[in-house]
């Protein structure tokens, strides 16, 4: 694979999308625009459609470049950590705690070619779709030290924590990545089970899991954030970050909170830098609490234009939807309204419908 060739015609098929490429897109489109209004908005909305592209590269990029052996080898490492990365010889547990920004999938393969011995724990679904990938495709494309493996387990595997015990005592090091949370566990839409917590992030408040700093403190573990990312030159980046000691928080009891918002805090410093390298800002949504509707505004004067600020238009499968933005409501539209909104034609809307559509601010 010439990974240069790859990516010239990937950015040509992103930037010259046919219609049904741009209708296949539209979905993730209106949840990246919804959860970049909530988080990012600084972001003029002009700049939405650059930025999804350049985020769809980076998702796109972060699985291409781990096949790609020039890659992997010209890869920077920056190293804050009191560990000898070169040379596996920690002396007691270790974890490895990162973030799917940027080249998220290089850390691992670059411990794996220096000797580490690596238990990676991820979410279910990562586990159906990559598992065969990583062990069978990736691996054997990087140098075999005799000391290094790589075993994966499944975070849903009721054994996977006594597997997990066994192989930290063999000397395997925690791979983890904090914002895998597409297996999220809520009682309710609007609720999170007592495994999460809340943290500020990007000045709103996000529900994630705090169990690293949990086994951290059962196991004595330091941990390592790690930070991935691409320069302006897409050179990948592995920032090892200077490592947390249980020992550095004043009491153990918070420190499995304290932990894990500490590490978010240095991610959202690095995000700001990155912000289109991070691909769960197509799924942030699901971090939160949703259900509050936002008011109507009442409309003294009509403009007679679609909303853009409030609302967008997406097709899943055969069906349209009309999106809220602020509320996160998708409303079931017929192709032919679909159209008429799409394509600014509001006077071929019957009154009945308009009059419904100013009302909940569709039209303004």
């Amino acid at each position: 694979m010439n990974l240069h060739i790859e990516k010239k015609r990937f950015l040509d098929r992103l930037n010259n999308p046919e219609a049904i490429d741009i209708d296949n897109m539209s979905y993730q489109y209106s949840l990246f625009v919804a959860n970049a209004k909530r988080f990012l908005p600084e972001i003029k909305k002009e700049e939405y459609r650059r930025l999804f592209i350049e985020l769809l590269y980076h998702k796109w990029l972060s699985r291409m470049e781990q096949f790609d052996i020039e890659t992997i080898r010209n890869l920077k490492v920056i190293n804050e950590s009191a560990y000898n990365l070169e040379i596996p010889k920690q002396n007691a547990p270790l974890i490895f705690a990162t973030f799917h920004l940027g080249p998220f999938r290089l850390f691992n393969s670059y411990l794996f070619e220096n000797g580490f011995k690596i238990v990676l724990i991820i979410d279910h679904n990562v586990y159906i779709t990559q598992q065969q990938e990583i062990l069978n495709d990736v691996r054997p494309l990087l140098k075999n030290n005799d000391n290094a493996d790589f075993v994966i387990l499944n975070v849903k595997d009721k054994a996977s924590i006594f597997k997990l015990k066994n192989l930290i005592l063999e000397g395997y090091v925690l791979s983890v990545y904090l914002d895998g949370n597409t297996g999220l566990t809520r009682t309710r839409i609007n609720e999170f089970d007592k495994s999460f917590i809340p943290i500020n992030f990007f000045n709103n408040t996000i529900y994630v899991k705090n169990g690293i700093g949990k086994l951290s403190l059962l196991l004595s573990a330091d941990i390592i954030p790690v930070l991935s990312y691409r320069d302006q030159d897409e050179t990948p980046i592995i920032h090892f970050n200077k490592e947390i000691k249980i020992a550095d928080f004043k009491d153990k009891k918070t420190y499995p909170i304290e932990s894990i918002e500490y590490i978010y805090k240095i991610f959202e410093d690095k995000l700001n830098n990155y912000k289109t390298q991070w691909i769960d800002w197509l799924f942030i949504h699901n971090w939160f609490k949703r259900g509050k509707k936002t008011p109507y505004k009442p409309n003294h004067s009509i403009k007679n234009i679609f909303n853009e600020d409030r609302y967008t238009l997406f097709i899943k499968g055969n069906s349209h939807y009309l999106f809220d933005l602020y509320d996160y409501i998708s409303y079931p539209i017929t192709a032919e309204l679909y159209e008429i909104l799409k394509n600014n034609k509001l006077s071929l809307i019957s009154v009945d419908i308009v009059t419904e559509l100013i009302e909940k601010n569709v039209i303004i």
